[in-house]
C-alpha cells in the first residue's frame, strides 16, 4: 500500500470501534460463498482486519492466506487463527505470493492510492487467481458519496460516544475523505482517502488489467437527511457494490 496515512489511520480506527458479534461475519461468509458460486479449496483475503471474517471463511475452505498491512491487526489474525490460515503482514504491493487461489476477496477498502495503484493491484489479483478462479472486490459508488459531503456522525455512539467522524468529498477526483477525531481534539484528527469508481470505470480498469467483470452486487444505501440505512439499493444509489471478476 503506497499511501502514508493508511497504517496509522487503520490502527486508530480499530482502536476506536467495539467488537462486532461473530454472527455478523458468519452471515458475511455465507454471502461471499454464494457469490463465488462454487466450492473453494484455497482463498486469499486482502485487508484481513483482525481476522474475524477470515475465521468465519476458514470454516468453508481448506486453506486461507491473509494479507494485512497493520502489524497489530496481523497479530490479531494470528490469535484468531483456527489452524488453516497463513498470515502475511505487509503491503499488497510488496508481498511475494507465488501460490494461486480458487478465490481472492477484498471486502471494503479498494480505492486506496492512485488509479495506477488500483490497476497494479488488479493485475496482481489476476496473477493470484487459478485458471477458473474469481475475485470479489468492494467498490465505492461516487453518486452515493457525493451526497455524504460534510456529513458528521458518531460511528460507535454507544461504546465510544466521544469519537466523531466527518465525510468530505473531493468532486474533482471522486475521493471520499473520512476523518475521525475525539471530541475536543479535532487537531489530532486522522483521515482516510478512498477513490470511488462508477461501474463503467471499474469495468474499464479491470479490462486494462486483463480481467472481466462477470457480476455486480449492489449493497445498501444511507439516507443522510433522515440518518436511516436501507439494506438494499440500486447499483447507482448504493454506498458500495461488489464485483465478481475473472481473468480474460
Amino acid at each position: 500500500m503506497k499511501s502514508k496515512w493508511a497504517d496509522e489511520f487503520y490502527k486508530m480506527q480499530y482502536g476506536n470501534m467495539s467488537a462486532v458479534d461473530a454472527s455478523y461475519y458468519e452471515v458475511q461468509a455465507d454471502e461471499i460463498m454464494e457469490q463465488i458460486g462454487k466450492p473453494v479449496d484455497s482463498l486469499l483475503e486482502l485487508g484481513a482486519w483482525d481476522g474475524s471474517l477470515a475465521k468465519a471463511m476458514s470454516k468453508k475452505v481448506s486453506h486461507m492466506t491473509t494479507v494485512e498491512l497493520v502489524k497489530e491487526m496481523a497479530e490479531a489474525v494470528k490469535e484468531n487463527n483456527p489452524g488453516n490460515i497463513e498470515v502475511i503482514h505487509g503491503s499488497f504491493y510488496d508481498v511475494q505470493i507465488t501460490d494461486t487461489f480458487d478465490a481472492v476477496i477484498y471486502i471494503e477498502g479498494f480505492g486506496v492510492g492512485t488509479d495506477a495503484d488500483q490497476l497494479e493491484l488488479l493485475r496482481k489479483i489476476g496473477q493470484w487467481l487459478d485458471n477458473e478462479g474469481c475475485a470479489l472486490i468492494d467498490n465505492y459508488q461516487p453518486e452515493h458519496w457525493k451526497k455524504a459531503d460534510d456529513i458528521e456522525m458518531r460511528p460507535d455512539p454507544s461504546n465510544n460516544p466521544d469519537v466523531i467522524r466527518r465525510y468530505s468529498y473531493n468532486f474533482e477526483e471522486n475521493i471520499i475523505m473520512d476523518t475521525w477525531w475525539k471530541k475536543g481534539h479535532e487537531k489530532l484528527a486522522q483521515t482516510q482517502y478512498l477513490k470511488c469508481y462508477t461501474p463503467e470505470e471499474i469495468d474499464k480498469m479491470c479490462r486494462q488489467a486483463g480481467l472481466r467483470v462477470t457480476v455486480y452486487f449492489p449493497g445498501g444505501a444511507m439516507d443522510y437527511e433522515n440518518m436511516r440505512y436501507f439494506e438494499h439499493a440500486s447499483l447507482k444509489e448504493c454506498m458500495s457494490y461488489r464485483i465478481k471478476i475473472m481473468n480474460l
